[in-house]
């Protein structure tokens, strides 16, 4: 699966959760804020990175994690660690198909 989904069937993994996750595996690490220029108006924002994790492997990162309503989608992650990481989070994981 090039994308899946983490979720909770009876309920949503919240943020604080998924921080912790974040801080426990040592394959994760937080995605920093980023500044960026609007298209349509020039004006510089910045994107935040809270939410959004990259796994790296050997220092590089691979892949990444983003909690969006509730769920977690992985997208260019091993198979083996979502498994562990939805393991970890009591949560199941499915295909997330975005074509």
């Amino acid at each position: 699966m090039d994308f899946a989904r983490i979720q909770i069937l009876d309920g949503e993994i919240d943020l604080d959760k998924w921080r912790e996750a974040i801080v426990e595996m040592e394959c994760l690490e937080q995605a920093p804020d980023r500044k960026g220029v609007n298209p349509f108006t020039n004006e510089e924002v910045v994107f935040r990175g809270e939410g959004t994790a990259f796994y790296s492997e050997g220092g590089e990162q691979i892949g990444s994690i983003t909690l969006e309503s509730g769920a977690l989608l992985t997208t260019s992650v091993p198979h083996s660690f979502y498994i562990e990481l939805a393991q970890w989070l009591g949560a199941s994981v499915s295909e997330d198909d975005r074509s």
